[in-house]
């Protein structure tokens, strides 16, 4: 049986500095890293492993772990006419700096819709935005991803962008199940049909469903999103991106450690996969 493509991203290990990370990911057996923060730093013009004249000692350490960066987590989003431009340039810099750390993908935000009202208008500006830097990705042979995220996790927000985007070579979609279950619940099929044509990278995480709109995080299977049902129809289609652990530590630090967390996500994901049909 074909085994899924794992990956884990380094928001779940904050307190982890970059060699301990790369260690740790080795002795689990996961050879692929979303990065979302290095030895503290979120921003990739301040990671220091990123510096030009560190970024050979940084390939040849992932090399020793067998460990690659499939991916790069930027903070931008593009829903603020304020800065968009701003927001713009700001990820062109960090495609550049994943250019030349090999990182073949960057995540983007939409990220919010202000106004309710305007929502046409800021979708549209959000698509105009994307389709810049996803045509600056394709230049260096890379990505970029919206991720599933924010007020972009509705069929209304998306399937604009999936429209008039999807024969773009540089642009993707994260779909990130938690923020589309906040509006879908188990009903995912019909979103997951709009952003198929996009779909480049899922994020998988749980969380104990609130009417309050007061989400707990859980370690997976300890929650209420479909995770074993999401696995099987995304193999049904032949999807082939990674599934990626997003075990979001840095931001709630009550969580589990990492070192509970991930092997738990390896274990249960693995176990699933195996009793899909």
């Amino acid at each position: 049986m074909t085994r899924p493509k794992l990956s884990i991203s380094t928001l779940g290990c904050p307190n982890w500095d970059f060699i301990k990370t790369l260690q740790e990911f080795n002795k689990l057996g996961i050879d692929a890293m979303e990065v979302r923060g290095v030895d503290g730093q979120m921003d990739a013009d301040k990671i220091l492993r990123f510096k030009p004249e560190n970024q050979a000692e940084t390939k040849r350490l992932l090399k020793q772990y067998n460990v690659k960066m499939i991916g790069f987590g930027s903070s931008a989003s593009f829903h603020n006419p304020d800065n968009v431009n701003q927001m713009i340039e700001s990820t062109k810099r960090e495609i550049d700096i994943c250019s030349q750390m090999d990182i073949p993908a960057i995540r983007v935000f939409g990220n919010d819709i202000p106004d309710p009202k305007k929502q046409d208008q800021t979708v549209k500006q959000v698509t105009e935005a994307l389709g810049q830097v996803a045509h600056y990705a394709a230049q260096k042979g890379m990505l970029v991803n919206l991720e599933i995220h924010g007020g972009f996790n509705t069929r209304e927000t998306v399937e604009p962008i999936v429209q008039e985007l999807k024969g773009e070579p540089g642009f993707g979609i994260i779909w990130d199940i938690n923020h589309s279950d906040k509006t879908y619940k188990d009903n995912f099929k019909p979103f997951y049909d709009i952003i198929k044509p996009c779909l480049k990278h899922t994020h998988i995480k749980d969380y104990i469903r609130s009417d309050s709109g007061k989400w707990t995080l859980t370690l997976i299977g300890e929650g209420d999103i479909p995770i074993k049902p999401i696995m099987q129809l995304l193999k049904n289609e032949g999807y082939d991106g990674y599934y990626s652990f997003e075990w979001e530590k840095k931001w709630h630090p009550y969580l589990p450690e990492p070192e509970v967390a991930f092997p738990h996500f390896i274990k249960t994901f693995n176990k699933w996969w195996d009793e899909l049909d």
